[in-house]
C-alpha cells in the first residue's frame, strides 16, 4: 500500500510539474517571468530545475480564478492566494473613508451628518432607495456639519452617500 501511495504522489507532483512548465513558458512577457504560481490556499512548493533556471512552484487547492501576473505603468500585478513574501512593498497608505455621524437615525423629517475630518472640499449629499433610485441629492459648501430636510420621502429604508473631494462615507437610514 505504502509504495502505491509513494507512486501517486511521484506521478502527483510528475503531472503538476508538466503543467506548471507548461504555464512557465506561457507567460514570458518582455522578460518578465512567473516564478511563482498557485491553484488555491494550501498545498506544498517545489523547485523546478529547467533549462532556462530554477522556479519555485507552489501548488494549492481549492482556487476557481485563472492566476499570473500581469504588469504595466512601473505596477505589477499578482493574482492567487499565495503571494511572495519579499519583493513587495506598500508605497503609499490611502485613506478615502469620510468620518462622519449622522442622527437621528431612524429619522422622521430631518437628518444631521458631522464630520470628523477636517472639510476642505464642497459635500455632496446622495440618499438612494433599496432599488438604487437616486431620491435625493444636494450640494453644500465645506461645512463640519450640515442639516437636510427630507420631508417628501415614503417611510422606509433608505442608502445614504456623503462625498467631499476623494473622500466618501456611506451608511442606512431608516425613515418612520
Amino acid at each position: 500500500m505504502k509504495i502505491l501511495q509513494k507512486h501517486m504522489k511521484t506521478f502527483l507532483y510528475i503531472l503538476l510539474l508538466l503543467c506548471f512548465v507548461q504555464e512557465f513558458q506561457a507567460q514570458d512577457n518582455d522578460g518578465y517571468r512567473i516564478i511563482r504560481s498557485n491553484l488555491g490556499s494550501s498545498g506544498s512548493s517545489q523547485n523546478v530545475v529547467t533549462s532556462k533556471g530554477t522556479y519555485k512552484v507552489s501548488q494549492s487547492i481549492g482556487q476557481a480564478s485563472v492566476i499570473g501576473t500581469h504588469s504595466g505603468n512601473g505596477y505589477v500585478l499578482r493574482q492567487g492566494y499565495q503571494q511572495p513574501l519579499n519583493g513587495m512593498k506598500a508605497v503609499e497608505t490611502l485613506d478615502y473613508n469620510l468620518k462622519a455621524k449622522v442622527y437621528p437615525n431612524p429619522f422622521n423629517q430631518q437628518i444631521t451628518i458631522t464630520f470628523s475630518n477636517e472639510m476642505l472640499s464642497a459635500i455632496s449629499v446622495l440618499m438612494f432607495d433599496v432599488q438604487s433610485k437616486l431620491i435625493y441629492s444636494q450640494g453644500f459648501l465645506p461645512a463640519q456639519e450640515v442639516e437636510l430636510q427630507i420631508e417628501n420621502v415614503s417611510n422606509g429604508i433608505y442608502f445614504l452617500k456623503v462625498v467631499s473631494g476623494q473622500k466618501h462615507f456611506n451608511t442606512k437610514l431608516i425613515k418612520i
